[in-house]
């Protein structure tokens, strides 16, 4: 879906992160209701991704410091059986990488309460910079559990923006 077309300007930033967030398995499941898309992980990376970017560029955030956070914040020590307490195993065990998606999307949605419950308790803020952060940090981890090339990926996602922005 197109950010430009649907947001509307007293939506809040917050908002408009959930809403794209749930565009996510819409537009995986618009895909995968047509009988001639084969949609696996990789699909499901892409348009997560693609929507992903494409709500950072509408409320005005570098992406590219999402990734740099992300660098950051990874501790080589840790185990790549848990990320941010979540047992990945879990929602990647599946045989089919949709239903595996699916699950990583609950996963990612267990992170968003989790932290939620943080901020109440703390000084944190609850805001979309954090909810970027966290939806972007699941799928890069569930890239490299598929083996995906996540510079690839990225790079395929920039010239379908490239192309958008040329028509």
């Amino acid at each position: 879906m197109k950010m430009d077309d649907i947001l509307p300007e007293e939506q809040s930033n917050l908002d408009a992160f959930f809403q794209m967030f749930d565009w996510v398995d819409e537009d995986i499941s618009e895909l995968n209701a047509d009988e001639e898309n084969e949609v696996g992980g990789y699909e499901c990376l892409f348009i997560a991704f693609n929507n992903l970017r494409s709500y950072c560029k509408q409320i005005g955030l570098d992406y590219s410091m999402i990734e740099d956070q992300y660098q950051a914040s990874i501790n080589p020590e840790q185990s790549d059986k848990t990320f941010w307490d979540q047992n990945l195993d879990e929602s990647f065990s599946e045989l089919d990488e949709l239903a595996g998606f699916g699950k990583l999307l609950e996963t990612i949605e267990k992170g968003f309460s989790e932290y939620e419950k943080f901020c109440k308790k703390s000084d944190e803020v609850f805001d979309e910079w954090h909810c970027v952060l966290i939806m972007h940090s699941f799928l890069q981890k569930y890239c490299e559990k598929l083996e995906i090339d996540y510079q690839l990926l990225q790079v395929e996602i920039s010239a379908l923006h490239s192309e958008i922005e040329e028509e």
